[in-house]
Formats: structure tokens, C-alpha cells, sequence
């Protein structure tokens, strides 16, 4: 038999260990597996995702190298709504305010990913 995928939206909190700045998204994926996805449209399984940076977060991929940044899940969803109303709460004007996250505009929007 085929391996069952266990697909869930994630809310998942990137951090870079060389700085310890955050980032805070949504993402779909199979909660059993790592599949890459550090936030921000970069997959360390791709280069192509952050090698022509347009972001900080992927200037910082760029900077201090995939391997300086861990991702972890928050929470899982099965409803993509309910996971991009947990990271609003999350990610609100204080947070994207705050100097240690990359994070650039509020959570809870479905035009991030």
C-alpha cells in the first residue's frame, strides 16, 4: 500500500539561528513530513526560491545560508481559513512592527503565499 499523505494547513514559526529574528505563515503541507518550506516562498529544496531575493527573509536565506533556519508548526488546521485566522492573530501591526521578525505585512491574508 501507498504512504497516506496527512495533508494540513500549518501555521509554522521560521527562526534563524544565527540572528534569532522570525518569521511567522501559512502553509499546506504534509504535517508528517518536512518538506523544505521555510516561509516567504523559499523551499531549501530549490534554490531558485531565494537566490534572487526580493524580500528580506530571502536576502537573509542568502546571508546566513539554509541551514541557520528551522522551521517548526504552531498549530495545524484542516481548514485553510482557520489556519490564516490563527496567523492573524499572530501576526497583527505590533508584530510586524517588532525589529526580530521578517515578517512585512499582517497575517490572515490569502494573497501571501
Amino acid at each position: 500500500m501507498g504512504k497516506i499523505f496527512n495533508m494540513k494547513y500549518i501555521v509554522y514559526l521560521t527562526t534563524c539561528l544565527a540572528n534569532n529574528k522570525i518569521y511567522v505563515g501559512v502553509h499546506k503541507t504534509d504535517i508528517d513530513d518536512f518538506d523544505g518550506y521555510l516561509g516567504c516562498g523559499v523551499n531549501i529544496r530549490r534554490p531558485s526560491t531565494y537566490k534572487k531575493s526580493k524580500t528580506p527573509f530571502q536576502f537573509a536565506i542568502n546571508k546566513y545560508g539554509v541551514k541557520q533556519f528551522v522551521r517548526i508548526t504552531l498549530k495545524s488546521f484542516d481548514l485553510e481559513e482557520d489556519a490564516y485566522a490563527f496567523e492573524s492573530e499572530i501576526v497583527n501591526e505590533d508584530f510586524i512592527k517588532r525589529p526580530d521578525t521578517y515578517n512585512l505585512i499582517l497575517g490572515g491574508r490569502y494573497n501571501t503565499e
